[in-house]
């Protein structure tokens, strides 16, 4: 299923904070990306916001309605609309997640200046069960400290004036909860504005944010939202984000969807020769033979950075076997006993010195590694020092 992506403008914004001098909105290129178009679906989220919203307030409606002839005349009567502190702008939100995207499972929330802000505050009061789960939020020119702007050019009496003004009680209180969730928030990506007239630097990041997580890019507050082409920074991040959250999909489906494929038998797999020779019992062999097939798919699906870490974390797995090989024959254990207690040593040592950057390497892939190391006639990987290598060239026949 495809995963949602919302837009967020921010303060008197609205659907033109998308879109670039060529009319062209930043959600229209990305679909121009033909895997991100396949993976991911586009929408605006849009709310009442006004630098003054006296003249749709209910007491400047109601003097228009009262004036005779004015009253009839189209457009010039609405509906009330007044600016809303963002916290309630924030339950809309949820609210347009739950009823118009209550299908998908999950959603990357992009959002711009002070619909950043609002998007911090569903993240944080989101109820699982209630719209699509938050997995991705991208901050473009966001007062996470606030904005100076706001206190020198906002009028005194605006709700939001006051809630993005520097050290105000609502934006500190929003992002010191931002703060201490850091270790359960969805993956992020924090865009500055190099030119920002509005949000300095130091307001755009929320806490000290990895280089990875972070880009600066040759815009303004208003044109950050507004790539040119697919060549724009602005554009080239986000696109990226998008990428590394669909692939990191997908890897979750490779590693956790195994048990529904076909397994070849192996049998004539050396690794599995050396078990035979070895006496390994009927369950182990089948233990093993379902790690390597987990580690196979892994290492075919990974990308060239998950690549590096596979081999990093293979090399961890081999000194692990060999300093537990050295100890068990010490001990004089048996092939089915060495057997035991190096898997039993590699599952411990799963979140430990085995611990991977990605979650979806798993132990049954690092047990796995270890037995494409020992798919081939050499010594590396043994359960017993009398392993029959001619025995096993000849079953191999």
């Amino acid at each position: 299923m495809k995963t949602a992506v919302v837009f967020v403008h921010g303060f008197t914004g609205g659907e033109e904070t998308w879109k670039n001098s060529g009319e062209v909105k930043f959600s229209t290129l990305l679909k121009t990306d033909a895997k991100l178009d396949a993976e991911f679906e586009f929408f605006e989220f849009s709310y009442f916001t006004k630098l003054v919203d006296f003249f749709s307030s209910a007491k400047f409606q109601k003097i228009l309605k009262a004036i005779p002839l004015v009253n009839r005349i189209p457009g010039v009567t609405g509906r009330v609309k007044v600016n809303k502190p963002i916290a309630q702008l924030s339950e809309q939100l949820a609210t347009f997640l739950s009823l118009q995207l209550g299908d998908f499972d999950e959603v990357i929330l992009i959002g711009h200046s002070m619909g950043g802000l609002i998007v911090k505050d569903h993240i944080l009061n989101y109820e699982p069960g209630h719209g699509p789960k938050p997995v991705g939020y991208v901050s473009m020119a966001v007062p996470h400290k606030g904005a100076l702007s706001a206190l020198i050019l906002g009028p005194a009496n605006n709700v939001n004036v006051k809630e993005l003004t520097p050290l105000s009680e609502y934006c500190d209180g929003l992002n010191n909860k931002w703060t201490d969730q850091k270790a359960n928030l969805p993956a992020s990506l924090y865009m500055i504005a190099q030119h920002d007239e509005c949000v300095a630097k130091e307001s755009a990041l929320p806490f000290t944010v990895p280089r990875a997580s972070r880009v600066i890019v040759d815009h303004d507050h208003t044109s950050i939202c507004k790539p040119f082409s697919s060549s724009d920074l602005s554009y080239v991040a986000v696109q990226k984000f998008l990428t590394d959250y669909s692939y990191k999909k997908f890897m979750h489906v490779v590693a956790n969807g195994t048990g529904l494929l076909s397994k070849p038998d192996y049998d004539k797999e050396i690794f599995v020769l050396k078990m035979i020779v070895c006496d390994i019992g009927d369950k182990g062999m089948s233990d093993a033979k379902n790690c390597f097939f987990n580690a196979e798919i892994i290492s075919k699906a990974a990308n060239k950075k998950d690549m590096k870490e596979l081999q990093s974390i293979q090399a961890k797995v081999l000194s692990l076997y060999q300093q537990k090989y050295n100890a068990c024959n010490v001990k004089k254990l048996t092939p089915n006993e060495i057997f035991a207690e190096v898997h039993a040593e590699i599952t411990a040592q799963d979140s430990g010195v085995l611990k991977a950057t990605a979650d979806y390497i798993n132990f049954l892939h690092k047990k796995g590694l270890l037995h494409q190391l020992a798919n081939n006639l050499r010594d590396d990987v043994v359960w017993s020092d009398t392993t029959d290598f001619n025995a096993i060239q000849t079953k191999m026949l």
